[in-house]
């Protein structure tokens, strides 16, 4: 397993776990530290194996944790699409809630290697996934 970092101009950073198996499941805590201080924050990542179409998907499950929800964007059939805010950073992404009763983990995971697949700077871009009991949520940039 190794972790890249993205720092961006306004203060934060992004950390990608990469080549993760089903054994590194587990509790991680990240640890912000500078000459004022530190601050951390926990989370569970829980890696599933590849789909059925080879797509690896981390489904992470502190959500309410992290983001916050602002307001209703829109709605279809098998979703909701939530304004939310970052805690801590106030960025502003999109969510896409996926009720579980309607969609399968294969068919979101297929809509998930389509979005990796298609990157291009007028699409919108996957940030993170998590899950809960009821929903898949998809974080998008806004």
């Amino acid at each position: 397993m190794d972790a890249i970092v993205f720092p961006s101009d306004l203060g934060e950073a992004s950390l990608k776990i990469i080549g993760v198996t089903a054994e590194d499941d587990g509790i991680y805590t990240c640890i912000a530290a500078n000459d004022m201080g530190s601050v951390s924050s926990s989370t569970s990542l829980r890696v599933l194996g590849p789909g059925s179409d080879g797509i690896m998907v981390i489904w992470k499950d502190n959500f309410d944790s992290l983001y916050s929800e602002v307001a209703e964007l829109g709605r279809g059939r098998f979703s909701v699409v939530k304004k939310c805010d970052q805690k801590g950073t106030k960025r502003v992404v999109a969510t896409k809630f996926v009720n579980k009763k309607l969609m399968k983990r294969d068919q979101v995971t297929h809509e998930l290697g389509v979005m990796q697949n298609l990157q291009h700077p007028q699409l919108v871009g996957l940030l993170d996934t998590f899950e809960t009991s009821t929903n898949y949520i998809l974080v998008l940039e806004m």
